[in-house]
């Protein structure tokens, strides 16, 4: 993966980087329309999962329920074959997720990181979900 660096520094708590890197990746993922909705991102589809950082605090990062989120990912990857963003964006957040490890300090940092992206995603996006 060639952002690693860039993913690093967002979970140690550069938060220019993690500004700059989520609205990056939400203008690339965001449908301009609906024969995109299948080759990028409808929020939906990355929504249920935010919900579930959202909801997530230190005794669920102790029990492991955010490396639960890779397969959650995973299956919403392979159920849209079609989605390469999709695909994509899986990769960066598994790779952000094995950077947390159990240090909640830096599991605020990936879920702010999460929340930006779809929240830039919502801005930049022409398709209504």
């Amino acid at each position: 993966m060639k952002d690693e660096e860039k993913i690093k520094k967002i979970v140690d708590g550069d938060a220019k980087a993690l500004n700059e890197y989520a609205e990056e990746l939400a203008r690339k993922y965001a449908p301009q329309n609906d024969k995109e909705k299948k080759e990028k991102l409808t929020t939906s589809q990355i929504r249920n999962v935010l919900d579930d950082v959202q909801r997530m605090n230190k005794e669920g990062l102790k029990e492991g329920k955010l490396e639960l989120l890779r397969p959650k990912l995973a299956y919403i990857s392979g159920k849209n074959e079609k989605s390469w963003a999709l695909r994509e964006l899986r990769e960066i957040l598994d790779f952000a997720i094995g950077c947390v490890g159990n240090n909640f300090g830096k599991f605020e940092n990936f879920r702010n990181f999460f929340e930006g992206i779809v929240g830039y995603h919502k801005f930049y996006s022409k398709v209504k979900n």
